[in-house]
């Protein structure tokens, strides 16, 4: 049986609005298992984001978990302080976010933000990283690397940069990466090689990945394990193949039909 890397219980999150206490996320409850791809998905609004940010304790001013656990190796981290989470974050737990230009900052070049990055983690000299790096950003089809690392976020387009999160995630090689819609205004071809960089990672290194996405195409790719959002709760859960083949609830059911329907749009 498969060892159970994140075990999420009864989970509840609140927004403080300006027309009174709003519950994003419903008590959910789910796992997330060892080695495998887990893909969550839903409409926006579906509390998804929010379920995750909880999970990493990067939640907004105004929202907090009101009720439930989150387990990680057994360590409940909503009990736990933000110096803590924070030697989690990084390098236990990495996070791959949707728009990465708006993760690095423009006026400092690429090789300075990821080497500040991996070495408030891990103790290593600079000389180091960028040999190590190099060879990772080589595998993943990123030509001339030491000519990206001298170059600023604006200089690389959108598919460079989620592989430099990439490269910055197997590098640190975490228990968990999370990628929060890391295919969201990438083009076909660039999607594909992001989603198939993820695969290799997992295959590789055994990495657990947990995806967040509202695109049934992107699950089909990539799977293992799916959960279902609607408006805060799991409404569906399954292997990839069940999930698929026999779609039991109606939003389910909608949602892969509207992912086909457009692909075969795009194609006539």
């Amino acid at each position: 049986m498969l060892e159970n890397i994140v075990e999420v219980k009864k989970l509840k999150t609140i927004f403080n609005t300006e027309s009174g206490i709003k519950e994003v996320v419903k008590g959910i409850s789910f796992d997330i298992k060892k080695g495998k791809v887990t893909c969550i998905v839903g409409e926006s609004g579906s509390g998804k984001t929010v379920t995750v940010t909880s999970m990493i304790k990067m939640l907004p001013k105004n929202a907090s978990i009101s009720e439930g656990s989150i387990l990680f190796h057994g360590q409940d981290l909503t009990k736990i302080t933000e110096k803590e989470i924070r030697q989690i974050r990084g390098k236990k737990i990495f996070s791959v976010f949707q728009n990465p230009m708006n993760c690095f900052n423009p006026s400092i070049t690429m090789g300075t933000q990821i080497y500040d990055l991996i070495s408030s983690n891990i103790k290593i000299a600079r000389k180091e990283f960028e040999n190590k790096f190099c060879e990772i950003m080589k595998n993943l089809n990123l030509e001339n690397p030491a000519a990206i690392l001298n170059q600023y976020p604006f200089q690389l387009s959108g598919g460079m940069l989620q592989r430099m999160m990439i490269a910055a995630a197997i590098f640190m090689k975490p228990d968990i990466i999370i990628a929060d819609e890391p295919t969201t205004a990438l083009d076909v071809t660039t999607q594909k090689e992001i989603l198939r960089q993820f695969k290799l990672i997992q295959k590789k290194y055994n990495t657990t990945i947990l995806i967040i996405t509202h695109d049934f195409g992107v699950v089909a790719e990539i799977a293992d394990e799916v959960l279902v959002m609607q408006e805060g709760s799991i409404v569906e859960r399954g292997n990839v193949f069940e999930i698929f083949n026999n779609p039991k609830h109606s939003y389910t059911q909608s949602l892969i039909k509207a992912t086909f329907d457009r692909e075969v749009e795009e194609v006539c």
